[in-house]
């Protein structure tokens, strides 16, 4: 579709563009005659979600985070529960009232709501009558003394009863929103219940969602609108969703944050008593095994005990070394000696001797000496002095001898061997008390080796214990600094009040005019636009190319009784000159050297005009001195013979009055009044004038369908089957078939046919069954088979013949060149 046939189409349905849109504006407007008056209030609240202060110093705000804040925000504002609390704020406010007064409610409405209101809600409001009656305080303010906390909403938790009437106070008020709201809330069929929940103006839930909500640009402003029949209850309505929204938007803020607050406070006490348990278990550890510092002490133990064994070992190697030397010594001084010191007064001393050293060793290497300790090993040193000097003289007074068996001096030898047995003694009195030393030793590491372990399992314990506690207090002093900046955030301000509106806001009468209008004239066009896209008629060559699957032999105008500055006549003659140089052409192109060519014209369904295009066929082949027969078939031997059977009935043929009568009818007013062209067809037109009219006897000759028609190979034996005989040899014999949707044909005669030509309706839908029946006959024939298309629109001629010979004005012919870009396309070649 080109912008020429978008322009046919809306002048062809130009009354019913116009015609719609005017109906429908002035149908809105006798609807919109009365319209009702309207006053329009507004506020804006300041959040500060976007730009606000924040306690958290680092806190980054996102544009989603925003958005998300502000669709909470609004959602809060229109839900169902802040609605319905504002509508029992302003019903409460008027109830209060006891006559009307401007600043909340119009007399007219007043009275209205009095006469409406059962006598016992009125008792559900309570009167101030002389009495102060004091209000609980807030919960932020009470919090705030009580816990002695900051709080941000200190400065703001007071609110001015400046909407509220001289005669109620703020506790009254609140009294009376406690009764309606329970009363509310008693069923679901009470009186308030009915009037939040229907259609009034002022109270319901309906009413009150036309509040328009909608945030300022980018900003952190809110702005609230509302429309209503009374500017106070416009006002006041305002003036207690800011209210509400203020107190609702702060109590869902509180409790999402309190409840992560105490959330982490109950944590924090189960970590703090993990911890205590786990630090009194290491206590305790501590104490039962004397632990001051394992770490140190076990460090310490290890050095004492690597030294002692150090030193035990070193004893033990000079012994060795002593007693070898003491038998040297006992090996010089000989038998004599050896007898001389088996005397038991030396025995006995260096018995005692021995003990000594023992005790002064025992004494020395004890951890603590005390001066007790000091004053016993000095006097076993005395003792031990003592001791030594009686050895010296019992051994000295044994010895007479003054040599050896070797000859040396014996003093000298028992000199030595009384120092080496002295300090033998000595060294194994060492080593006795080293050995219980290093016994202790063993069982101090057999009690530090276990306690390691579980000192380890005890502090790893404390420390899982303690880091716990300090995440949880950690995430508790961000829960609360989060609490706060929620409060800061939270704390909304109505920095623009809703103001009291003096004038109604205009109406949209006009608007809703336009737009009916605009509605009608879219409705109308896209209506005409879709019926044309959705017209799946052959309508067109292209369309019926296309669908067909044929080439084009021509095409047939429909015959109008009224055609207006056409010259109809050259156009039909010329279409009808087109199709005969096309099925020429189609004959000189495939060399046919007959004397005479048979046309086979058949269509799938009757009605679609084959006689009709035959007859003009025929006459137009005459005058270009053509010699034409015309075949036609029997209607009335077919029905006999064919239709009986599966019992079709044809319509009777209509007398030629009847068909006039017809053809004069008079047309439709709806059309005429929608401004369509008159569609009635021209019975008298010479192009409908019957074959048998048209020809001279001769030429036209009607043939029986019987039994012997479906075997004839060409025209000659259908002449012969119907006793016809010719004059003379025809140029052109043209057959017309039966409908071969509804009716057998010869196949033999399709095969023989020079061309076969199929007509078919404009306005009509192609089906899948005509298409089966044309694929069928096909097959049947090697000749390339072409369509006419028959009854097409004038505009449609166009695609042939180009612009119709017709009268239009300058203007007209102006528009369509530049519609057409002619003028473009001589500027530019």
């Amino acid at each position: 579709m080109d912008i020429i046939d978008f322009i046919r189409i809306l002048r062809r349905h130009i009354v019913l563009l116009l015609v719609t849109p005017v109906i429908l504006a002035a149908l809105v407007a006798y609807m919109t005659r009365k319209p009702d008056l309207k006053f329009n209030s507004e506020t804006t609240l300041y959040t500060g979600i976007a730009t606000g202060s924040s306690v958290e110093l680092d806190k980054t705000i996102t544009a989603q985070t925003s958005n998300t804040a502000f669709d909470n925000l609004i959602n809060l504002i229109k839900s169902r529960e802040t609605q319905q609390e504002v509508a029992i704020r302003l019903l409460a406010q008027h109830l209060s009232l006891d006559k009307a007064d401007p600043r909340y409610i119009t007399a007219k409405n007043f009275a209205e709501l009095k006469r409406i209101t059962p006598a016992f809600i009125s008792r559900l409001v309570v009167k101030n009558n002389g009495k102060t009656l004091i209000a609980a305080p807030d919960n932020a303010a009470a919090d705030s003394s009580a816990n002695k906390t900051f709080s941000f909403y200190a400065a703001n938790d007071s609110i001015s009863p400046s909407w509220l009437p001289a005669s109620t106070s703020q506790a009254a008020f609140k009294q009376t929103v406690k009764n309606l709201t329970d009363y509310l809330e008693s069923s679901d069929t009470n009186f308030i219940y009915k009037l939040l929940n229907y259609s009034h103006p002022h109270y319901s839930i309906s009413a009150l969602s036309a509040v328009k909500v909608q945030r300022i640009g980018l900003s952190d402003l809110v702005n609230l609108k509302y429309e209503n029949d009374d500017p106070a209850i416009c006002q006041q309505t305002l003036e207690f969703l800011t209210q509400v929204c203020i107190i609702n938007y702060r109590n869902f803020k509180e409790n999402r944050s309190d409840a992560v607050v105490k959330y982490f406070e109950f944590q924090l006490k189960d970590a703090a008593a993990k911890l205590t348990v786990a630090e009194d278990k290491l206590l305790k550890f501590n104490t039962d095994n004397n632990i001051i510092n394992y770490y140190e002490q076990s460090k310490a133990v290890a050095g004492v005990k690597e030294q002692l064994d150090m030193d035990y070992n070193n004893k033990r190697v000079i012994l060795a070394g002593v007693q070898a030397a003491i038998t040297r010594l006992e090996e010089k001084l000989g038998n004599q000696e050896q007898i001389q010191l088996k005397s038991a007064k030396i025995i006995e001393l260096r018995n005692q001797l021995g003990a000594l050293s023992y005790r002064m060793v025992s004494l020395e290497t004890k951890d603590s000496i005390d001066n007790k300790d000091i004053q016993n090993l000095a006097a076993l040193k005395v003792l031990s002095e003592k001791l030594k000097d009686e050895l010296k003289v019992a051994v000295g007074e044994l010895y007479k001898f003054g040599n050896s068996t070797d000859g040396l001096p014996v003093n000298s030898i028992l000199t030595d061997w009384i120092t080496n047995v002295i300090e033998s003694e000595n060294i194994k009195a060492g080593l006795v008390v080293m050995a219980q030393r290093i016994i202790e030793f063993q069982k101090q590491y057999a009690i530090y080796a276990p306690a390691g372990a579980n000192l380890k399992r005890i502090e790893r314990e404390i420390s899982v214990a303690e880091r716990e506690f300090l995440e949880i207090l950690h995430s508790l002093n961000e829960a609360k600094l989060k609490m706060q900046d929620n409060e800061l955030s939270s704390n909304l301000k109505a920095i623009d009040p809703p103001y009291f509106p003096l004038s109604p806001t205009p109406n949209k009468r006009s608007m809703l005019v336009i737009i009916g209008a605009l509605v009608g004239f879219l409705i109308v066009l896209i209506s005409v636009l879709l019926m044309e896209y959705l017209d799946d008629s052959l309508k067109n060559p292209e369309k019926g190319s296309k669908r067909l699957k044929l080439p084009l032999l021509g095409i047939f105008p429909k015959i109008l009784l009224k055609v207006q500055n056409i010259k109809f006549l050259f156009i039909t003659n010329r279409l009808l000159e087109i199709a005969i140089q096309n099925i020429e052409l189609y004959l000189r192109v495939n060399k046919s050297k007959k004397n005479t060519n048979t046309l086979l014209v058949f269509s799938t369904i009757g009605g679609e005009g084959k006689s009709v295009v035959v007859g003009n066929l025929a006459e137009k082949l005459k005058k270009q001195g053509k010699k034409v027969v015309v075949l036609d078939f029997s209607h009335e031997a077919l029905l006999k013979t064919e239709t009986n059977q599966i019992g079709y009935q044809d319509a009777p043929p209509q007398s030629k009055s009847a068909a006039k009568a017809k053809g004069r009818q008079r047309p439709s007013i709806i059309s005429l009044m929608l401004g369509y062209p008159d569609s009635r067809i021209d019975t008298e037109s010479p192009f409908l004038v019957k074959p048998e009219n048209r020809l001279e006897n001769g030429e036209y000759f009607v043939y029986n369908v019987s039994e012997k028609f479906y075997s004839v190979k060409n025209y000659t034996e259908i002449l012969e089957q119907n006793d016809f005989e010719l004059t003379f040899v025809p140029d052109y014999v043209i057959i017309e078939l039966p409908p071969i949707l509804y009716f057998p044909y010869p196949v033999a005669l399709v095969s023989d046919a020079d061309i076969p030509i199929m007509v078919c309706r404009s306005n009509r839908v192609w089906s899948n069954a005509d298409q089966a029946a044309l694929d069928v006959l096909l097959k049947l024939t090697e000749k390339q088979t072409h369509f006419i298309l028959n009854g097409v629109e004038l505009p449609v001629i166009e695609t042939v013949l180009g612009d119709l010979p017709k009268k239009r004005s300058r203007i007209r012919r102006l528009l369509k060149k530049l519609l057409r870009m002619e003028f473009y396309a001589r500027n530019h070649i």
